[in-house]
């Protein structure tokens, strides 16, 4: 019976691929002959669409792009007049200085006679700009179009909103050596409404005068207007194609036909009577769009033609900018393209029908060899068939051992731990019991790898293995969870004393050394412990939780053992809200600045502030810096938070200085990871810059840490930054070991003495001592000394004593905000008294 049916199953494989390849190539046949005449009427489709909206697009892109030319040369109206004036009072200045400099020991009415004779008869501008010459005390001493003015006092003269012209201009140019100003006035041209006037001038010294221009903007915008319509008027895109521009009124600006320019074409219909000029102005008004009408000017011909414009309006100037394609044009395109395509259709329907029945022919050849092939094959694969299933059922256990166990300690691997545990868990749960998960980290295992080699450190992995394998005992386990990780589980314990038994267990694997190719290697172990059901019931649950006070064990104390508990889980959410909150604390505005200030101790003077970064936070309130600063480093957040600090400090002082008539010092506190960060130098050049601060107003802060952790790489890095103008302050001077050392081989020209030294200054000669020493050593390396923490008298003046340059601490002002710093130290007063 089975010979039977092989016997039909080879005929069918015989005959199947020869009667499927002719019923294929019919109905592939078929098929493309339907597929090419619909995909010929959707070509064409397809064709006109798409050219259309081409075109359509193309007219709107050319709009735009005169409209952003328009729109480039408004924005810069006002940049241009000023570039202009202010080169020709340069011009005119430089011709005064000339004079003076010949003519110095002449009397000072002859010299003012040759310098306004020489600029009197200067023009400009299309002739309207001129030269004026006025005292700062408001005498005019020259004025080309009103001479009558000369010698009399305009000080009190007025613009129509009630600026003192030549009173404000003559202060602010005398104060900063030129300046620009603004005032309106109307025009002799138009009385009913006022313009804007830009003028500039220049102080000239020798005789307390500015020298000084002004001119209309809106006549420097005219003059713009008349540059851009020429280039628009020359504007063309093919045979047919040009920029028409109307103003609101009707009024043609700019056209290819020349002859209509200035006429005014609002009544204008085309031949169906459309009034085709006032449609194209109010798209233009309701924001622009497109227009189809019968255009009565075609370029090419003259004749009158169906056309299609988008026009676009630019509302300050009430102009109607447009542009416009012939529609008769496209479709006698679109007629030969469409001629094309049917013909280059019918070609490729013919190609492919006759390569369809070769290849039919040459498949049928080829179907007939390949099932006679096939069907002896088959006899031979039957065989094969059984003989190899024995092998891949052997294959599949090796492989599910390899999924499930560690390839170098043959121990389970975390996919097999899982699995036990939840056993584990159900067993427990069955005989209520508990269970521990101990999750058994190496201690420094990384330095074993370092100095012996790696095929080292994989043997004594295995070695540990070993033995923690022989402490398994029925119903526990134990797995490799990674690297130097290993995970135990013991169910079935009745009691906390149990779970400390096993800890012992695995604390005694390491109480001897270890015998390594020769070597006796010591080492030891962190544990972190997660119980059932106390902690969870989900394994993947207790394995995190054992992870996570293994963590905490080993930041605690290497070789230390934690069980996991409420107040643990209660300080990783606290951590872990920390960081999420943290991460978003910026763009929520959480953050602000207070400013430490920092007086000379010798006049007792504001030489400057440190500023201080400050958190509170919606949920967790005032948050302390020592928490989040080394969160905001772990996460790298500190890159993005110090650039803050820096850019709001810095604009802050600069305001301070600007306002209160002082120039105070900046202390910033850099974190070692903003100091060696990549391209740390242009941002924080970047962000001073924008706020107007000099460097030299600016002492960077870092502590012994930072030059602890990498002195090769951070050596350059200060050095740049001082030659750069900036100053470099070494905070908490005198607690490292190595501080004396970096004041030899750094660019350091500030020290501060850490507050611990000032709270034992007066009840420890120790301190006392070193606060001496300190201050001795600043001195002879000429750097200033600054003295954190300072607060009694008897402090202050026990520095006063030893010429500490600087303090700063509680008894003379604590941490103030940038409007009570403004309030406490007012630009009154430079000397500040001591609080009371």
């Amino acid at each position: 019976m089975q010979v039977s049916t092989d016997q039909k199953l080879l005929r069918l494989i015989k005959i199947t691929p020869v009667l499927v390849v002719m019923i294929f190539a019919v109905l592939v046949n078929i098929f493309v002959i339907q597929d090419n005449r619909t995909q010929v009427k959707k070509d064409t489709e397809n064709l006109r669409s798409d050219f259309l909206e081409q075109q359509r697009e193309q007219i709107k892109a050319q709009i735009d792009q005169v409209y952003r030319q328009i729109e480039y040369a408004k924005a810069n109206t006002e940049n241009q007049l000023k570039q202009t004036i202010r080169e020709r009072i340069h011009e005119a200045h430089r011709i005064a200085e000339t004079i003076y400099q010949r003519n110095w020991d002449k009397p000072e009415a002859e010299v003012t006679r040759l310098i306004t004779d020489a600029l009197r008869s200067i023009r400009f501008n299309e002739g309207r700009g001129y030269f004026f010459i006025y005292k700062t005390t408001g005498e005019n001493v020259m004025h080309p179009l009103l001479p009558q003015m000369e010698g009399t006092s305009k000080w009190d003269l007025q613009d129509v909103r009630g600026s003192y012209i030549v009173r404000e201009m003559g202060a602010k140019v005398k104060q900063l050596g030129e300046a620009y100003y603004r005032w309106w006035f109307v025009k002799p041209s138009d009385k009913t409404k006022e313009f804007k006037k830009i003028g500039f001038g220049k102080y000239f010294e020798p005789y307390d005068w500015f020298i000084g221009t002004g001119e209309y903007v809106v006549d420097v915008e005219n003059d713009i207007k008349a540059n851009l319509l020429d280039r628009i008027n020359s504007i063309r895109f093919g045979d047919n194609s040009y920029i028409f521009v109307f103003d609101y009124q009707g009024h043609v600006l700019a056209h290819a036909l020349r002859d209509t320019i200035g006429s005014n074409q609002l009544a204008e219909r085309d031949s169906s009577g459309q009034p085709f000029i006032q449609n194209l102005i109010q798209t233009a008004r309701e924001g622009g769009g497109y227009v189809r009408y019968i255009n009565p000017y075609t370029p090419s011909t003259g004749e009158a033609a169906d056309k299609l414009s988008y026009v676009r309006g630019i509302e300050d100037w009430q102009w109607a900018l447009g542009t416009g394609i012939y529609l008769q044009e496209i479709e006698a395109y679109l007629g030969q393209r469409e001629q094309q395509i049917l013909q280059q259709n019918s070609d490729n329907l013919t190609k492919l029908l006759v390569l369809s029945f070769l290849v039919t022919a040459i498949v049928l050849l080829f179907s007939l060899s390949l099932s006679k092939n096939i069907a002896h094959r088959f006899n031979k694969l039957q065989h094969r068939i059984s003989n190899d299933f024995n092998e891949l059922e052997q294959t599949k256990n090796q492989m599910q051992q390899m999924a499930q166990h560690d390839a170098l300690t043959e121990l389970p691997n975390r996919l097999l731990l899982t699995q036990q545990i939840q056993q584990s868990i159900e067993l427990s749960d069955k005989d209520h019991q508990q269970l521990a998960v101990m999750f058994v980290d190496l201690d420094d295992f990384k330095k074993i790898n370092d100095l012996y080699g790696h095929s080292t450190g994989d043997k004594l992995l295995q070695a540990i293995s070993h033995q923690f394998a022989a402490l398994i005992g029925k119903g526990d386990s134990v797995a490799r969870f990674g690297g130097d990780e290993f995970v135990f589980c013991f169910p079935q314990l009745t009691s906390h004393n149990d779970a400390l038994n096993r800890v012992e267990l695995i604390k005694q694997v390491f109480a001897q050394p270890f015998e390594i190719d020769g070597k006796q290697l010591y080492s030891s172990c962190s544990i972190g412990v997660a119980m059932y059901p106390a902690d969870s019931d989900n394994p993947e649950e207790l394995i995190s939780k054992a992870d996570i006070v293994l963590y905490k064990s080993k930041a605690r104390q290497k070789g230390d053992v934690l069980f996991f508990d409420q107040s643990i889980n209660e300080q990783v959410q606290h951590d872990f809200l920390l960081e999420e909150e943290l991460r978003h604390a910026l763009s929520r505005d959480e953050f602000y600045l207070t400013y430490q200030p920092q007086h000379l101790i010798d006049g007792d003077q504001l030489h400057g502030v440190e500023v201080l970064l400050r958190w509170n936070n919606q949920s967790l309130g005032q948050v302390p810096p020592f928490e989040f600063i080394p969160l905001a480093e772990d996460t790298g957040l500190i890159h993005e938070i110090g650039l803050f600090v820096i850019e709001h400090a810095c604009r802050d002082i600069a305001k301070f200085n600007a306002e209160q008539g002082q120039q105070i010092q900046l202390s910033i506190n850099l974190s070692p990871k903003q100091l060696i960060a990549k391209d740390f130098i242009n941002q924080l050049v970047k962000r001073v810059d924008c706020t107007g601060l000099s460097y030299q107003s600016i002492t960077l802060e870092i502590t012994e840490n930072v030059l602890i952790s990498d002195l090769v790489a951070v050596t350059p890095v200060l050095q740049q930054l001082r030659d750069l103008g900036f100053s470099i302050s070494l905070d908490d001077f005198g607690t490292g070991y190595s501080s004396l050392s970096y004041l030899n081989t750094l660019p350091i020209n500030e020290i501060k003495i850490d507050r611990s030294f000032i709270n034992k200054l007066l009840s420890s000669d120790q301190s006392d001592s070193l606060v001496k020493t300190i201050i001795a050593i600043g001195a002879s390396c000429h750097m200033k000394v600054v003295a954190e923490g300072v607060e009694t008298n008897e402090q202050l003046q026990r520095l006063a004593q030893y010429r500490c340059d600087i303090a700063q601490g509680y008894l003379l002002a604590q941490p103030l905000k940038f409007e009570q710093l403004c309030e406490r130290y007012p630009s009154s007063q430079s000397a500040i008294n001591s609080p009371a």
